[in-house]
């Protein structure tokens, strides 16, 4: 079995990069609440997966659309309500933060049963 063309395996592998990166961004967000002039980022890769995907109907064109999607970190030109010229709203980013943890452990999770099941039917096959 290859599983470079697993589109499930790639789709979960790619979320879990921008679910990773995700996570850094908004601990950068976090840390940088205090710095005059910051301006908050963000990642967006599902809005860019979701579009890759829209129009593919083979599993190998699924496979290059999914490993070829950019994870984007965006600047957020929000206006800022502080006299510093910062917009890091710190509720906002902590929500983000553990929404974002709590997909990774989601994402995890459906990786580790995918392995469990195909670790079973291969012990099955084995018999």
């Amino acid at each position: 079995m290859n599983f470079n063309n697993n589109v499930s395996l790639n789709l979960l592998n790619k979320s879990l990069d921008g679910l990773w990166l995700r996570q850094q961004i908004t601990m950068e967000n976090i840390a940088n609440f205090s710095t005059p002039g910051y301006k908050s980022k963000f990642v967006d890769f599902e809005s860019i997966l979701k579009s890759n995907l829209h129009n593919t109907e083979k599993t190998s064109e699924a496979n290059n659309q999914i490993k070829s999607s950019n994870i984007l970190i965006e600047e957020n030109n929000d206006q800022s309500l502080r006299l510093d010229g910062n917009n890091v709203d710190l509720e906002k980013e902590n929500l983000q933060l553990a929404k974002t943890q709590l997909q990774y452990m989601y994402t995890v999770t459906e990786m580790n049963s995918y392995f469990s099941k195909l670790k079973s039917v291969i012990s099955e096959g084995k018999k």
